[in-house]
């Protein structure tokens, strides 16, 4: 009874801990949800890998040096399904990145969209944006045809709820 009691326990604990670790895991606590910036940049690597994929490129910084930004996206099953995959991206080629970037001001943040050269739209993002309808808003906007690099736009506040 006692050997069942103590397996029991352990069971519970080890999946109480995987959850907090799952969870602290998926936080987007480091990203500045408030804000979304425009970069864009040549790929340098595009790696679609799980837990996340990461989109590696070369832009310029705030003052004009060549530094290498990084963006988290999603995993290869939820970025398999809006479209992307392991050769979405090519070495070289020119896009635009929409991102929320870190809070600490890294040169890095976590995918909203990507528009590529040939003006395709894809979405290798986490869930962190709602890529199709941000997209549009930027689009009525004008922010893709006119934005400029490092340009950044506020999260529009959440509609109040109906009563």
């Amino acid at each position: 009874m006692r050997n069942s009691f103590t397996m029991v326990t352990s069971a519970l604990v080890l999946a109480a801990v995987s959850v907090g670790t799952a969870y602290a895991h998926h936080s987007f606590a480091p990203y500045d949800l408030s804000q979304r910036k425009l970069v864009e940049g040549h790929v340098k690597e595009w790696n679609y890998n799980n837990p996340h994929s990461w989109l590696i490129i070369e832009a310029p910084d705030a003052s004009g040096a060549l530094k290498t930004w990084s963006f988290e996206g999603a995993a290869i099953v939820h970025a398999a399904r809006q479209g992307v995959n392991g050769t979405t991206y090519r070495k070289g080629e020119q896009v635009k990145v929409v991102m929320h970037p870190m809070r600490d001001g890294r040169l890095a943040g976590a995918l909203c969209f990507v528009l590529k050269e040939d003006g395709s739209f894809t979405r290798p993002n986490d869930g962190i944006c709602d890529s199709e309808a941000v997209f549009a808003e930027w689009q009525q906007n004008g922010w893709i045809a006119n934005g400029k690099h490092l340009e950044t736009h506020a999260v529009p506040a959440a509609a109040p709820p109906a009563q």
